[in-house]
């Protein structure tokens, strides 16, 4: 048998039930939509930038089709002083570490923080050669903004150790 008092203790936790759980379900069913959206947005950016890298690819095995953004003519090739298959695949390489930026850069486990120093070093190392700092002012600016504005400071960094 129930006590009134049982009953009025387990109406009461049933109302806090009710006032905590209907607000926590929410919030967890938000986090869950944006985490989904995250990744379909992470899905969509891999299979667009995947399509783009196969096109600039075509573009190198194939420059007769002279498809490429860059003509023979362009003025960017001698300002940079590269033929245009260099400078495609220097799109190339830039697109592949515009990648590993964005997909590793805001990583908090152990196992994607070391992918990221990984991905991080590999932009320190190809920022020191000549000829991907010439290349950069021409393609840079066609990535994310982010990856661009990190890109430029690890530029300005491994100027100042060349410099040095």
């Amino acid at each position: 048998m129930i006590t009134p008092e049982l009953k009025d203790t387990l109406e009461a936790l049933s109302y806090f039930a009710t006032i905590i759980g209907i607000p926590v379900a929410i919030v967890v069913f938000l986090l869950e939509k944006k985490k989904d959206r995250l990744q379909h947005e992470r899905e969509t950016y891999i299979e667009a930038n995947g399509r783009y890298i196969d096109y600039l690819t075509m573009c190198l095995e194939h420059p007769e089709l002279d498809c490429s953004e860059f003509t023979k003519d362009d003025p960017d090739l001698e300002k940079a002083d590269m033929d245009v298959k260099k400078l495609t695949a220097f799109t190339v390489l830039i697109s592949l570490l515009e990648t590993g930026y964005v997909l590793y850069r805001d990583q908090h486990t152990s196992a994607r923080s070391t992918q990221w120093r990984g991905w991080h070093d590999y932009m320190v190392t190809w920022s020191r050669r000549p000829d991907f700092r010439r290349a950069w002012p021409i393609l840079g600016p066609q990535f994310d903004s982010d990856f661009v504005q990190h890109m430029e400071k690890i530029l300005r960094e491994t100027d100042t150790e060349t410099k040095a």
